[in-house]
């Protein structure tokens, strides 16, 4: 009789058990199911300047459009500039009353005011004989992290800085493709 008791014993807890999983199934409700599902990156800093760059400005894209190939009528010819602003906000103006912007990027050889079109990585076809350059009040821009842009006065609050970028044709033929760069930049207060 003690024999059967103890087979009763353990085989009693897990037929309970296999009757609750398998009542729950047929009732519809099914048990949660916890799986992993990625990883969120957050990117920030604290500083002590004297403004923050605008979330919206920080990272953006200028869409400089698109150009028909013959649109450049020989070396050095130009596409119209399209306009940009690098934001800052939340600005006090007590200690550094002005700032600069530095911008560093894959220039093109000997042109330090010239950002050179680098290949996606979608495999698309990369322009030749094309580049990138960055204008404030008409005048070109550093783009190779050595020297900074004109000073720019700050506002009290929020401060707007203003460029513009433009295609040059670096060679009297232009070749069809992608014709992206980026530029990395930072802030001088003063």
């Amino acid at each position: 009789m003690k024999r059967k008791c103890k087979f009763i014993t353990l085989v009693l807890p897990i037929c309970v058990v296999l009757s609750n999983n398998s009542f729950a199934e047929e009732s519809g409700v099914l048990s949660p199911i916890t799986v992993g599902g990625g990883i969120i990156n957050f990117h920030g800093s604290i500083v002590n300047t004297p403004c923050v760059i605008d979330n919206d400005d920080a990272s953006q894209t200028v869409n400089l459009g698109q150009y028909r190939q013959d649109a450049f009528t020989g070396k050095s010819s130009v596409s119209s500039p399209v306009g940009f602003d690098i934001k800052l906000t939340g600005c006090a103006t007590e200690t550094f009353k002005n700032a600069s912007l530095t911008f560093s990027g894959i220039t093109v050889p000997d042109e330090n005011t010239t950002l050179a079109p680098v290949a996606s990585q979608s495999g698309q076809i990369t322009a030749t004989g094309v580049g990138i350059q960055i204008l404030q009040n008409s005048k070109l821009v550093n783009v190779d992290g050595l020297k900074a842009t004109d000073v720019v006065k700050l506002n009290e609050g929020d401060s707007r800085l203003r460029f513009q970028a433009q295609y040059i044709a670096l060679a009297d033929k232009v070749t069809v493709g992608a014709a992206n760069a980026s530029a990395d930049f930072t802030i001088t207060y003063q």
